[in-house]
């Protein structure tokens, strides 16, 4: 039963479960967004489908009209655990949209969790995750304030045990004006892992992973609008 609920717990946090993915599109030199998400993995409470309440809250700064940087903290475990955890990492628009072309877009983050703030067993230690996200994204719409977006990001541990898990992503950044972006997000953590057994419940096609739900919302403050 452990075991189960660990892997439960896996594809909750895994693959990007806790929020929106970064890198879909670069907020723009000189440009900083704060962002927040909310949401998660699909599971089952009082007999309805419901994501989980996962949030971040954290902000992303434009190096360059190409390079962010971003970091994160996550409340959800920090409030209901007593388990600190936040990410970082840096995105890279290598290709830029021309036409039917979609820019092509690559994050690659890291994701701490460590301690254990309440009292008693167990005392908790540093977990590390790399997640690497790949996107293509497509603008449109008047002044092309509208972005499409698909891509696969990945949820890598490396130590003290090792565990991959993979999503395929597809999402919608809506500009809410010159500034304010909201986001809505689709993903299918670990389609392979099979979740019939799993602790807690989660919603996928044929009982293979568990499919995800996330909103977010940004703000963005000087560069260009």
């Amino acid at each position: 039963m452990v075991r189960l609920i660990s892997l439960g717990l896996l594809l909750a946090g895994g693959a990007g479960g806790c929020s929106t993915v970064h890198g879909v599109r670069p907020v723009g030199k000189g440009a900083v967004r704060p962002e927040f998400s909310f949401g998660g993995p699909i599971t089952e409470a009082f007999g309805i489908p419901i994501p989980l309440p996962l949030t971040t809250v954290g902000a992303t700064v434009g190096l360059s009209d190409v390079l962010d940087v971003h970091a994160a903290w996550h409340p959800t475990p920090a409030m209901m655990m007593g388990i600190p955890a936040f990410d970082g990492g840096v995105s890279y628009a290598f290709r830029a949209p021309e036409g039917p072309r979609p820019r092509l877009m690559a994050d690659l983050s890291v994701v701490s969790a460590f301690g254990d703030a309440e009292e008693g067993p167990p005392e908790g230690g540093l977990r590390i995750w790399m997640q690497p996200t790949l996107t293509a994204s497509w603008d449109w719409g008047q002044r092309k304030r509208q972005t499409s977006y698909l891509g696969y990001t990945g949820f890598f541990q490396p130590f003290p045990t090792t565990a991959w898990r993979g999503a395929p992503v597809l999402g919608q950044l809506w500009g809410l004006g010159p500034r304010a972006v909201l986001s809505t997000e689709l993903k299918w953590i670990g389609p392979f892992v099979e979740t019939d057994m799993l602790v807690p419940h989660y919603y996928a096609p044929g009982s293979q992973g568990a499919i995800s739900f996330q909103l977010g919302f940004g703000y963005t403050f000087g560069g260009a609008p």
